[in-house]
């Protein structure tokens, strides 16, 4: 089924019409036919037929078979709906008349009325399955009964994955010798929504072309649906599209227009698509409105327009919000990231702060630390990895960290990730960082002095110039975020658990490697990592430091057979087979041997 056509159908103002109100009851008509009434058939045929235009009377009209004289009243019960009434009054007279039955047109119209009523209600409150089941036992008074029990029927059999069978029920229905042109359209529209677009026009091909007429404008509907639904072999054709285009301008809901502007932009027709996104949101369009309208402007160049248009709808729709956060992220994220106003990144840190954005945090924690923000960029990196550790933010925290002087911190943080980012790990035998910071450079100073008051007062930096250049990035403390309870910088990093699987296990393990008991604390876990089953060799092998055992007892690293299976290019793996792992420069071993010292020590 496609949601989106119901969605199409409850607000395109033309909704399928339901069979109860076009079909009359003709249980009233047919009484008089078997009390050979020939005048009430006459005034009842014609009061039927004022009311339901083009409606015929049944062909067994006088043929049925004759019932009881007396069963007026019970006639009256039944097109009033009392059914309850009904069958308490028939079983009131088979006990004071025994033997006495009530005729086989007044039965077969009270078991019709009552499978109607069943239909109904099960369909009302969604009860699929047990419709479907119901559809299965009474199949041949179904086929046989009224159209909108068959529909109703079909339905259920669609819902519940059964659409052959939905199907067929659907083209006997739609086939049946007393049904009238607005019985098969209405039919039709009730399996537009629940049938793929292919069987739609397989029993569209039943009814003539001009009787499908009056819904030409829901096939075209259905068809736009079917396309951005990807299914196979739909298109609209011009002349369609220009008829829904045509509609879509007059009608006054949204979701008209919107629905040809996701058609345009599906097929990359941005001005198209950007035309009647507007016109949407002109006429009041949702949040879904506007997240195609932003994606539109991105996809134009307009990187600004989409980003205000994100930021206003952020509430109603999380996609915008998500969509606000990675539109300006790839500017904070620059090695030399554009100048931003202070506006623009107090805005993007409130929604980061609100949202508790990983995303967001380690982009304004980059964009601190290239514009020499230190402090701001530390507060957020912690944000950021708390909320999202992934390599990138793990990595820059460390280099905050470094830049801090906070070296115990560093290996602390190196040591919870070891095994997981092995760049973070680099980081202690790399020389200088993989990503230096623009305020390591000396760069000359403007010609005039610039406007101070809007940057951090972060004391001596290295690089003013450079810091002069970008917006101030508000710390995360300061900012007010109502949705999450505030939190403090002194909570960061959230501490290692010794129940971490990556930590080496307790002694008594037989994989483990007991450390000497004077070389740590008592009741402390042990800092050392163990070997990861399936991670290449860590950087700080290539000196001679040893992890201890995998929880499978190997000791050395899981590594593809070059024979068997190729390293992926792009892979560590296939990084540390291209480049050759040189022993360290001699100026680097007495640094390398401190660092693996540290490693080994307990940590308080």
């Amino acid at each position: 089924m496609r949601p989106a056509l119901i969605v199409a159908f409850a607000l395109a103002g033309t909704a399928p019409v339901a069979a109860a109100e076009t079909r009359p009851d003709e249980t009233a008509l047919r009484y008089y036919a078997v009390q050979r009434q020939p005048e009430r058939v006459a005034a009842e045929t014609e009061r039927l037929s004022r009311r339901f235009p083009g409606w015929t009377p049944p062909a067994d009209l006088w043929t049925a078979a004759p019932g009881a004289e007396d069963e007026e009243g019970f006639w009256d019960l039944l097109n009033a709906g009392r059914l309850d009434a009904l069958r308490k009054a028939l079983t009131d007279r088979a006990r004071t008349e025994p033997g006495w039955t009530p005729s086989g047109a007044l039965a077969g119209a009270l078991a019709r009325r009552q499978l109607r009523e069943e239909v109904r209600g099960l369909a009302k409150a969604g009860r699929w399955s047990d419709l479907a089941a119901l559809a299965e036992r009474r199949r041949p008074e179904i086929e046989a009964g009224e159209a909108e029990v068959a529909w109703s029927a079909a339905e259920a059999l669609a819902r519940t994955d059964r659409a052959p069978e939905a199907i067929a029920l659907f083209a006997r229905a739609l086939a049946a010798p007393g049904a009238s042109a607005e019985d098969r359209r209405a039919g039709l529209l009730r399996a537009l929504p629940l049938l793929p677009m292919a069987e739609i026009d397989r029993l569209g091909a039943r009814i003539p072309a001009d009787d499908l007429a009056p819904i030409r404008i829901d096939l075209i509907r259905g068809r736009l649906s079917a396309v951005l639904h990807d299914e196979a072999g739909q298109a609209v054709a011009p002349a369609d599209l220009a008829a829904f285009q045509a509609y879509a301008e007059a009608a006054p809901d949204p979701d008209q227009p919107a629905l040809v502007a996701w058609h345009a932009f599906k097929r990359s027709d941005l001005p198209e698509a950007l035309a009647w996104f507007k016109r949407a949101i002109a006429r009041g369009g949702d949040a879904m409105v506007a997240h195609g309208l932003a994606h539109t402007l991105l996809r134009l160049g307009l990187r600004r327009e989409a980003e205000d248009v994100a930021y206003a709808w952020r509430e109603p729709l999380v996609n915008n919000s998500l969509l606000f956060i990675d539109i300006l992220e790839r500017d904070l994220t620059r090695a030399t990231p554009p100048a931003i106003e202070p506006e623009r990144l107090r805005r993007y840190a409130d929604v980061t702060a609100a949202t508790a954005s990983g995303e967001g945090a380690q982009a304004l924690a980059w964009y601190a630390y290239n514009t020499c923000q230190f402090d701001a960029a530390l507060a957020w990196f912690r944000r950021a990895v708390a909320w999202f550790p992934k390599e990138a933010t793990v990595y820059g925290y460390a280099l905050a960290l470094q830049r801090a002087g906070q070296q115990r911190a560093v290996v602390e943080l190196v040591n919870r990730y070891d095994g997981l980012f092995p760049r973070v790990v680099g980081l202690l035998f790399s020389a200088r960082s993989e990503r230096p910071s623009p305020c390591d450079a000396p760069a000359p100073r403007p010609a005039e002095p610039a406007v101070r008051g809007v940057h951090l007062d972060l004391g001596p930096r290295p690089d003013a110039a450079r810091a002069e250049r970008g917006g101030r990035v508000p710390q995360p403390d300061a900012l007010e975020a109502p949705s999450a309870p505030l939190v403090r910088r002194s909570d960061f990093p959230v501490a290692v658990t010794p129940e971490n699987d990556l930590r080496a296990a307790p002694t008594g393990n037989p994989l483990a490697v007991v450390v000497p008991a004077p070389s740590r604390a008592a009741g402390r876990p042990p800092t050392t990592a163990r070997r990861v089953p399936g991670v290449g060799p860590m950087p700080y092998e290539r000196y001679g430091f040893s992890l201890l055992p995998a929880w499978t007892g190997a000791t050395g690293p899981s590594v593809p057979s070059a024979a068997e299976r190729p390293a992926p290019l792009g892979s560590l793996w296939s990084a540390m087979q291209a480049v050759p792992a040189d022993p360290p420069a001699p100026r680097d071993v007495a640094t390398t041997g401190a660092i693996l010292h540290t490693l080994r020590k307990p940590l308080p």
